[in-house]
Formats: C-alpha cells, structure tokens, sequence
C-alpha cells in the first residue's frame, strides 16, 4: 500500500475508497457511480458565489439560444412550407388559366373560320370567312374615320398650310418679294417724311434735310423676316394683370393681342437689353377666330441657323441671327428664361402645324448691323450717323 496522509480519502488496492475518521481507517465497500460523484463534491474545493452566479447566467444565455435557434428554425420552415403550397396553388391557377386560354381561342379559330355566303344581286353567291368579313369591315370604317378626320384637320387649318405651300408653287413671286423687303420698310418711311408738311424741303436728293435724317424705324414695333417674307407688328400686351399675378387674365391678354399680330411676351426683356426677348404667335388658328395674324408662323420651321430677321421696336433697328433651333414640351417654362450675361430673342409657336402637341423654338442673337458679331450687354451698335451740314440745310 502506497504511503497516504492518514487524513486523505485513498484507493485500497481492490479499488476501494478509503475514508479516514476520527483517525480510524475504515474501509468501505466499493462505492457506485452516483456515490464517488458525491464524494469527488465533498473533495473539492467550494465555488466561489461569483463563480456560481456566472454559471447559472451561462446555463441561462445556452437555453435562450437553445430556444431563440428552435423558433427561427420552426418560422422558416412553415414559411417554406406556405410558399411552396402557394406556388403549388399559383402553378396549378395558371395551368388552368393557359388551358381556358386555349380553348378560348380554339373556339374562336373556329367561329372566324365558319364560312359565310355573300349573295349580290345579278352575281354569284361568293364564299368568306367570318374572319375575312371582319377585316374588311375594319379597313372600311377605319378608311372612313382617317378620310373624315384628315378632310377636317385640312378645312381647319387650310389657311396655314396654303402659307406653306404657296411660295412652292411660285418659287419666282417668292424670290421676287425677298428682294424688296428689306426696303419695304425704309421706302414706306422715306415716302412718308417726304410728304410731311413740317419739313422745309422734301426730296431725296443729296443736301436736303430728308439726306440728313437719323436712322429711324417705322412709328409702330414691327418684326421682319426676310426668308418667310414676313412683316408684321410686334404687340406687347398690359402689364397689369402680370403684376397682379392674375395668370387667366394675363393669358387673355396674350390671346387678344395676336389677333393684332405677333406678340412680345410680357415680363421679357426689351430688344437691345440683357435677357431673352421672347416672341410668341400662331401657327394656325380657328378659321373663324377674329384676326388676321392666325397663320403667321406657320413658316416659323423654315427659318435655320444663320439666317436674320430685324426688329424695330422703339423707332430702332436691331438685327438677330439665328443660332438655335428645337422643340419642346408645351409645360417646358424654361425657354422663357433670362441671362443676364446675353442679348438674345426667342421666337415660339405650336408644333407640327395645326396642334398643339409641342413648341417649336428658335433662338436667335442680337448682333452688330455692320460687323454682325454678337452685341456684349451694353454695347452700342456700330452704326455712324450721317454727318450733318448745317450750312447746307435750308433758313
């Protein structure tokens, strides 16, 4: 027998397990598992109360995650469960839907493919489908509408697709008045100071006073452009009811004043200022509408880049070139803006001819008369003025 403390519990040589005391070595019989389980707890040391604390907390956290693993578990599989039977249900829903489908159809190949007999009078009895029948009806009342609706869309807009046209069936009258309208303007103003009674002498010779006259537009605002061989007035409608903000009165007056001609926008700048000088008029109009300017820019498309047209407003010439061309939607506001850094004209109206589906929008630059480069904000036009010979003019 190995040495032992005589107070420590110790293996005999059989495996028994020998607890001392009262210093009296007793021998017990062999001890069952449940027994040595008892003895190793009185053997070792007690747990400290922090330590038993932690124990229960971590037998605590292992069966909340126990169950926390148990319930996750359990939702995904009823969910995969109820998804798969609603695809299930949803499969066999479209199986029967595709089947009705094809019956349907079936069905109706059938009906369009019944024979129908045709009897005319004095003719043979001719021989259709149903589905021959119904197309032909089809391209007869759809023939019909399309006949009807362009013979009125064509009544109704007569007027500016006869400006469009016109200068293609006399390409030489054409010519002919895009000659002299660069000077209908300058010769109408010239005929009218000459008869003037106010002036000493009237005439157009070298020396008289009429030679001596600065350059002056006509009495009233008129746009001019060459290439539509157009020359019409330039209305600018009250500012009143755009000051007021009242916008139903403010686009009644816009509507009155094209009846007077083409119309400068209220609230955009003047020609010769920083901004964007808008100018907006029909392209076509009710036939029975007041007004003779309801066609007025149904040429508006023809204009391109490069071309120029002029604006007397104010008594003075301006000159602009056209550097933009597009269209647009009719809530795009946009075109209505003002830089500040530019002197620039928009022309507006409606798009294709005849609706009012889109705009069509060309903008243009205020440019130098003489040089024609574009005008920087406050620069004068180069143009020189006539000098004047006092001593030729008359006492």
């Amino acid at each position: 027998m190995n040495s032992h403390n005589p107070h420590q519990a110790y293996y005999a040589e059989d495996g028994s397990i020998i607890i001392p005391q009262l210093d009296t070595p007793v021998i017990q019989e062999q001890a069952t598992e449940s027994e040595w389980l008892l003895v190793e707890e009185e053997l070792l040391p007690p747990e400290p109360e922090h330590d038993v604390q932690r124990t229960n907390v971590a037998h605590v956290l292992v069966h909340a995650r126990q169950q926390l693993v148990e319930t996750t578990s359990g939702l995904m599989l009823e969910t995969r469960r109820q998804y798969a039977a609603s695809a299930e249900e949803a499969h066999e829903a479209l199986q029967e839907s595709l089947h009705g489908v094809r019956g349907g159809m079936k069905s109706l190949w059938i009906f369009l493919n019944q024979p129908v007999w045709i009897v005319k009078k004095n003719k043979k009895p001719k021989q259709y489908s149903r589905m021959s029948l119904f197309l032909i009806d089809s391209v007869r009342f759809g023939g019909t509408f399309a006949a009807i609706f362009v013979a009125l869309f064509f009544s109704l807009n007569y007027q500016s697709f006869w400006q469009i046209l016109s200068p293609h069936l006399d390409p030489l009258g054409e010519t002919r008045a895009l000659t002299a309208l660069a000077n209908d303007v300058d010769n109408a103003l010239t005929e009218k100071l000459m008869k003037s009674p106010t002036l000493a002498v009237a005439g157009a010779t070298e020396g008289n006073l009429l030679s001596y006259l600065p350059l002056v537009g006509p009495p009233e605002n008129r746009i001019i452009i060459p290439k539509m061989n157009l020359n019409v007035p330039l209305v600018t409608p009250s500012y009143q009811s755009l000051l007021q903000e009242d916008w139903t009165n403010v686009e009644k007056d816009i509507q009155d004043a094209l009846q007077n001609g083409v119309v400068h926008y209220p609230g955009t700048a003047r020609p010769g200022q920083a901004g964007n000088f808008f100018v907006t008029g029909h392209s076509s109009y009710y036939p029975w509408a007041p007004g003779k300017y309801k066609t007025v820019f149904a040429r508006l498309h023809e204009l391109d880049v490069g071309d120029e047209y002029w604006v007397y407003y104010g008594g003075d010439k301006h000159r602009y070139v056209v550097e933009s061309k597009k269209e647009v939607k009719p809530s795009d506001v946009t075109v209505l803006d003002q830089p500040v850094d530019r002197r620039i004209s928009t022309m507006m109206t409606c798009t294709p001819v005849g609706t009012t589906l889109r705009r069509l929008i060309v903008t243009s630059v205020e440019v130098d008369h003489i040089t024609g480069e574009p005008l920087q904000v406050g620069e004068q036009d180069s143009r020189a003025l006539p000098k004047m010979q006092l001593e030729a003019l008359p006492i």
